[in-house]
């Protein structure tokens, strides 16, 4: 058993009231037969596990029998062959028993010779019994002479208390959420899972690494194994080729399997379909894996073979990039190519998974499949473009000369804009001009344009906020759908950047109706998790509707984990991160990016994913984390040092904050000098403000800050003069170390606050009651749940809200009262309440 690893006696404690071993066994005690009946893999051995352990307490006999070989000499139904009377019988896997084993059973309970507990395994599709004495042993139930007992497959919410029990405290967010998919609501498996995988972290790996590794001779496989062996041939064929084709949309999916077998995995939870237009499916990892060992290397052959001969006998009428993907590995491989294979679907196999690897960070593959289709059209723009991408992110010397003179085809230059973009994030910024200047080559004399992201970036860059606004505003206007999108993102952030809090906030308003309302965005589920980042950023800097933002996260977080590959569940991580380091959940956000850069190693490489780290960096660090906020910042310095004037400034904001919440106040004077002197004569009113504030509470702020800060104030919104209207004091001087830090986190997230209060005014504002009129009421509400000593699990359970919504308000609340904790937040809106006698019965009761 691992250190710290719990379970067995904790993990079957939330089984649910009906699985309750000392309720069973007070039935048993009783006289009366328990059916405990469940598919594979929900508990029933170990539940009855604990039944003898409770029987055992009241003194009272048991014979264990388990139906995995005969129990009986063969022979004719024998009633002496039952236990003496007074022994309860505890009968595991009672459908594999022997004939005459069953029989006796059977004859038993039915002329009440015998008390028994029996436990019953269902198949987990909606058919008759497989056989007739199974079928009579769960008429014990219909028919009174025994008390029946259904143990379900784990909810997700009992799941996740499941792991809690087990002690699998130590995982992050994505790989919890990738247990609870994978495990399909056994508890058995799960339960293997938390053990793999909390070892797996204590020794420095990747636990969803360590799951797909593990041997198939451990525990583990054996649950896997067991789960699995309930499949027919046909089920067992279905998940393998889905777990073969990542992503098959359910049309093509249909072209290959029976639609009906489909569909019983995904109601079982063997497959997600996710709520795109192409409903693309995918198979559990873990069981699609153990299906292959299952069926057989031959079967598995027949199968992918199958389905490649059905899309190439199409001829390209319908085409499938996962399978394609399979055609080309062939064609790497030098397999002997099917009959049906032409040159001009052999050249789109070997795009499409040129395009796929590039997208995952696998560059060596992509290189591999680009060069192979450039053999044999070395002029072809789509496999050039890839083959330059490849080689670009792998820092090959020969990169710029696979760029072309000139992008024409549409196709080509929206993949061309995704490259451009990609470089720019990464600081190749020669390549970049070269592929901008092919792009501007290709267009057409009388066409607009291109709605170049790179662009509207490198303006950002430069903290050229109101060009990059133009541009963005104008990008929108020429483009639809998926460019559309990321035009009103990068608008939006432009226009928070310049105060303008309004038109920010209808931008961001625009891209949730496009995105999660209508759903006709394009965006896959890494690049949805993007724009959620993005999101979450650019509402930060005004301080407006996050909880909405966290929720969403957390649900794009565990469609990451069902689609599983690497640049998914990195994205998802830092989302996560960020979502809980916004929250003040430290432990949480550390463990999240971590796990992320493990992933998907592009996140250490990327400015954008840079800067986000940065701002989770100063967020941990207002909670008391120093050194890990510091490993970040230093992390990041050592790879963006010369990088453009907005990362450098971040990198020197970050620096400034983290030097100061660790009392190391001249260095972090000099930073907030260098944030000042970098956004000097700069349009970016929002960072100046802030520099200004960090600047001027450590003491550095020149002689005209304030006429500075009066003039940046008059050209924002009204809703940011009001965060910003308060002038900053010094504070590093003296005993002011709280009040520093409520002054430092306001750079992070604006808030309403009084002036810093002088050293005589302290003490009484020790003993005053702050007034809680400027909360919400739900913050009130839960403010005063905490106060009277409940979690924010408890909390959410008892307002019908996620656990994520909860702490977002407990935030929110926090940074508005300058509470130190949680616990400092309840006590003072209590004490609050008190001092005003506001009766609490009309904020008792939930809000709709």
């Amino acid at each position: 058993m691992i250190s710290g690893f719990r379970g067995g006696e904790n993990a079957l404690q939330i089984t649910g009231r009906a699985a309750d071993p000392e309720g069973i066994a007070r039935h048993l005690e009783a006289g009366t037969p328990v059916l405990l009946v469940g598919p594979v893999g929900v508990g029933k051995t170990v539940t009855m596990r604990r039944v003898a352990s409770a029987l055992a307490r009241r003194d009272l006999p048991t014979q264990l029998v388990r139906g995995v070989e005969p129990v009986l000499e063969p022979g004719p139904v024998a009633m002496e062959d039952l236990p003496t009377p007074g022994t309860t019988l505890l009968v595991d896997d009672a459908h594999a028993l022997d004939e005459r084993s069953a029989a006796t059973l059977l004859h038993g309970v039915y002329r009440r010779r015998v008390t028994a507990c029996i436990a019953v395994e269902t198949p987990l599709f909606s058919r008759p019994a497989p056989d007739a004495f199974t079928h009579s042993l769960l008429e014990l139930g219909s028919r009174g002479f025994a008390l029946r007992i259904d143990i379900e497959p784990l909810s997700e919410t009992k799941a996740f208390a499941f792991l809690r029990e087990c002690g699998a405290d130590a995982l992050d967010e994505v790989t919890t959420d990738a247990l609870v998919w994978m495990a399909n609501g056994s508890r058995a498996l799960l339960y293997e899972f938390a053990e793999v995988a909390t070892h797996a972290v204590r020794h420095g790996r990747d636990p969803l690494a360590a799951l797909r590794e593990a041997p198939m001779w451990t525990r583990l496989g054996e649950a896997v194994n067991k789960n699995v062996s309930t499949l027919d041939h046909e089920h067992l064929s279905t998940l393998v080729a889905l777990g073969r084709f990542p992503g098959l949309a359910s049309s093509h999916a249909a072209r290959i399997r029976p639609f009906h077998e489909i569909d019983e995995l995904r109601a079982h939870g063997y497959v997600f379909q996710d709520d795109s237009a192409s409903g693309a499916l995918w198979a559990n990892p873990v069981l699609a894996a153990e299906a292959v060992r299952a069926l057989g290397e031959q079967q598995v052959r027949t199968v992918v073979d199958t389905a490649v001969a059905r899309m190439l006998d199409a001829g390209g009428r319908w085409w499938s990039p996962p399978i394609a993907t399979v055609v080309a590995e062939a064609i790497l491989r030098d397999d002997p190519p099917p009959a049906s294979l032409t040159n001009d679907l052999s050249r789109r196999a070997l795009l499409d998974a040129a395009r796929h690897a590039n997208d995952l960070g696998r560059f060596a593959s992509a290189e591999a499949f680009a060069t192979t289709g450039i053999v044999e059209e070395p002029d072809d723009v789509a496999l050039c473009l890839e083959l330059a991408h490849a080689r670009v992110c792998a820092g090959d010397p020969r990169a710029g000369e696979q760029v072309p003179q000139a992008v024409s085809a549409e196709p080509d230059r929206h993949r061309a804009q995704q490259i451009a973009r990609a470089w720019e994030m990464r600081g190749f910024f020669s390549p970049t001009r070269d592929l901008l200047a092919a792009l501007d080559r290709g267009r057409a004399d009388d066409a607009e344009p291109d709605p170049s992201a790179a662009r509207v970036d490198t303006l950002g860059f430069a903290l050229q906020w109101p060009l990059a606004r133009d541009h963005a505003q104008h990008t929108a206007r020429t483009s639809c759908g998926y460019w559309r999108v990321w035009a009103w993102l990068r608008e939006a952030h432009a226009r928070a950047q310049l105060g303008d809090a309004e038109g920010t906030d209808q931008l961001l308003t625009r891209v949730d109706e496009f995105v999660y309302e209508s759903g006709i965005s394009g965006l896959d589920t890494a690049e949805r998790l993007w724009a959620l980042t993005v999101s979450l950023v650019t509402r930060l800097m005004l301080n407006t509707d996050l909880p909405l933002l966290h929720e969403r996260i957390a649900d794009e977080r565990r469609r990451a984990v069902r689609e599983g590959d690497d640049r998914t569940l990195g994205l998802a991580g830092l989302a996560a991160s960020l979502s809980a380091a916004v929250s003040g959940e430290s432990d949480t956000a550390l463990r999240n990016l971590a796990a992320a850069r493990a992933r998907f190693h592009l996140i250490r490489k990327d400015m954008a994913a840079a800067s986000v780290k940065l701002l989770i960096a100063q967020f941990i660090a207002v909670h008391d984390r120093i050194p890990e906020a510091r490993r970040i910042v230093d992390r990041v310095a050592s790879l963006w040092t010369d990088g453009p004037l907005s990362l450098r400034h971040d990198y020197v904001a970050a620096r400034s904050m983290i030097d100061a919440l660790d009392g190391r106040y001249d260095d972090a004077a000099r930073a907030a000098a260098h944030a000042l002197r970098l956004t000097a004569g700069r349009p970016s009113p929002l960072l100046r403000l802030r520099d200004l504030h960090r600047a001027a509470t450590l003491g550095v702020a020149g002689r005209d800050a304030h006429e500075e800060r009066a003039r940046l104030l008059t050209g924002v919104a009204a809703s940011v003069r009001r965060f910003w209207g308060d002038a900053p004091v010094p504070l590093v001087s003296g005993h002011r170390h709280a009040e520093l830090r409520a002054a430092l986190l306001r750079t992070l997230v604006p808030q309403s606050s009084p002036s810093p209060l002088t050293e005589a005014d302290a003490p009484a504002a020790e003993t005053a009651p702050l007034d809680a009129s400027s909360l919400t009421r739900r913050e009130r509400e839960i403010a005063g749940l905490i106060a009277a000593g409940m979690s924010n699990r408890d909390i959410a359970v008892h307002l019908f809200l996620s656990v994520r919504t909860v702490e977002s308000h407990v935030y929110q609340a926090r940074a508005k009262l300058g509470a130190e904790s949680r616990r400092d937040l309840g006590r003072r809106v209590a004490r609050d309440a008190l001092a005003s006698s506001a009766p609490a019965a009309p904020d008792a009761s939930p809000i709709p």
